[in-house]
């Protein structure tokens, strides 16, 4: 939906400098070591990594505190390459749209305010502290739960490949859309691995013709 990920970078290495660590993240390296893991685990191995004094909890305690100052800027926050296309297509054709995250509620309600979407969602779903992270798929049943939605009838775009297994747990068709950090990232569990949001619609609108094409000849 958004693109973060240059925003969590630059959290960790924020966090990274005030523990005493002389070492930045570079884009590749991060997206290879960090990118689609829970924000503790990758906490636990900085602190490993790096010989940090501070605890896990600490590091991933000081990232949320610097990533919600960053994406209290809606400045900040820019929407994904296609997302606005793609969901007024759906929109218009009375699809309903969630989000399904692993980040906390509070980020993800921040995020889709600075992109002025706070009404386009029937559902947002983030891990309170309550849910198994991805690749688990608690946070997708908790999402068609409150949806009251099928799984065999629901599909879920991922950048990650954390996110396209735990959609596939969840029993849902999924499209796999790489960003920047995530391409080199093993995507096989998809259905579907697509350039972008708008190769997305793109693909939607030729299934829904060709259904309706269907409908009308039969």
């Amino acid at each position: 939906m958004a693109d973060t990920e240059p925003l969590h970078r630059r959290a960790f290495n924020i966090v990274l400098a005030a523990c005493g660590a002389s070492y930045e993240y570079g884009l590749d390296e991060y997206g290879r070591t960090i990118t689609g893991r829970a924000i503790f685990e990758n906490a636990e191995r900085l602190r490993e990594r790096f010989g940090l004094a501070q605890n896990a909890q600490e590091i991933a305690d000081g990232h949320r505190a610097m990533f919600n100052l960053l994406i209290a800027d809606a400045e900040n926050i820019q929407a994904m390459p296609g997302l606005t296309e793609l969901l007024a297509y759906l929109a218009a054709q009375n699809i309903r749209t969630a989000i399904a995250s692993s980040s906390r509620p509070e980020q993800i309600h921040t995020i889709v305010r600075g992109l002025n979407l706070h009404h386009t969602f029937q559902a947002i779903v983030g891990n309170d502290g309550t849910l198994k992270p991805k690749p688990a798929p608690d946070v997708y049943l908790r999402t068609l739960a409150q949806l009251g939605a099928s799984p065999k009838e629901t599909l879920a775009l991922e950048d990650s490949s954390s996110g396209v297994r735990a959609a596939k747990a969840a029993g849902l068709t999924v499209i796999a859309v790489p960003n920047d950090y995530t391409k080199m990232q093993d995507f096989s569990a998809a259905d579907l691995l697509l350039r972008d949001l708008r190769q997305v619609r793109e693909h939607l609108e030729i299934a829904y013709r060709e259904t309706s094409n269907v409908k009308r000849e039969m």
